[in-house]
């Protein structure tokens, strides 16, 4: 098993993975976006992704999670996490995406009443391009 897996990560290059620093926002070749709507007791977050190259770029995976959001409060604890309970497939995977193509990834959090001020973080987890992006909102107290 382990021979195999070396042999994986020579053949897709993922031997020395870039990970962003936190909130680092996106590489050259993407440009990317994080929009959040906040509704009356949820907030609907969006990752935009465009391929701003002349060519196409090759967006590779280690498993079959392809992105993930996460609110928190300004201090850093986690309050939700779309990924957390789900299960994401081992897999090598690949995507291309063409110059000036987009893709769009989207989640819906449920408030359930709580207010104040928050974080939202959006993540490409691809390991040849990867996203990290932030922004802060708010969420009002219910009347």
């Amino acid at each position: 098993m382990r021979r195999l897996l070396i042999v994986l990560a020579a053949v897709c290059g993922c031997g020395s993975v870039p990970t962003p620093e936190p909130g680092a926002g996106s590489p050259p070749e993407l440009g990317s976006s994080l929009n959040v709507r906040v509704l009356s007791d949820s907030v609907r977050l969006e990752l935009h992704v465009t391929n701003v190259t002349t060519g196409p770029i090759v967006l590779e995976y280690m498993t079959t999670q392809r992105y993930d959001f996460e609110v928190t409060h300004p201090g850093g604890t986690s309050v939700w996490r779309w990924s957390e309970g789900r299960a994401f497939g081992e897999a090598v995977g690949r995507e291309v995406l063409q110059s000036g193509e987009t893709r769009q990834y989207a989640a819906t959090w449920s408030a359930n009443g709580v207010s104040g001020d928050f974080v939202a973080t959006a993540r490409l987890v691809s390991t040849t391009y990867p996203v990290e992006l932030r922004t802060v909102f708010q969420m009002a107290a219910a009347p």
